[in-house]
């Protein structure tokens, strides 16, 4: 009887094991990606204040209206027929601060190092953006994810971060 538990106990483990090792380590984006990237005028403190504010209103506007786009094909759609929207939601808020230049939003491919978006890595490469331009677009920039949503700020000020707390543990174990 008891070697019978043990083996019942030591398979429920194995399998929850399985599962979990599964989850852990994946840390690379092998499917499509819609990158965002947000370029300020300068890197000018005012210049750099304001991308935050236009970055938390295309946030809020890319929420509603990308809501229910489940594929890396769909989500192009959607935002390919609102870049002059998110055009004008940008220069918007640069007029509202005062500042005499526009801005341009455009989907193009573009070339991105390495970076990490909540526990994802995505490799450095050429990957399909929306490039949202203020003024110049020569100062240090925002980026983030359209699809898949693995970041995406609703606001300048806050900073959402997913945990697993299975995935911790089993990372603090091994």
């Amino acid at each position: 009887m008891r070697i019978r538990k043990f083996c019942w106990v030591l398979t429920v483990l194995c399998i929850f094991g399985q599962i979990f090792c599964g989850c852990v380590g994946n840390t690379t984006v092998d499917e499509k990606v819609l990158r965002l990237h947000v370029r300020a005028d300068s890197d000018a403190p005012q210049a750099q204040a304001v991308k935050a504010q236009v970055v938390a209103a295309l946030g809020c506007y890319l929420q509603s209206e990308l809501d229910g786009a489940d594929s890396f094909d769909e989500t192009v759609r959607r935002v390919e027929k609102r870049c002059g929207a998110l055009a004008d939601i940008a220069s918007a808020v640069l007029r509202k601060c005062g500042y005499g230049y526009g801005a341009t939003a455009e989907l193009t491919q573009a070339y991105f190092p390495e970076r990490e978006y909540n526990g994802e890595t995505v490799p450095a490469g050429t990957y399909d953006a929306l490039i949202v331009r203020l003024g110049k677009g020569g100062g240090d920039n925002w980026w983030g994810m359209l699809y898949p949503y693995l970041s995406y700020a609703p606001s300048a000020q806050e900073e959402l971060t997913y945990k697993s707390l299975i995935a911790e543990i089993v990372q603090r174990r091994f």
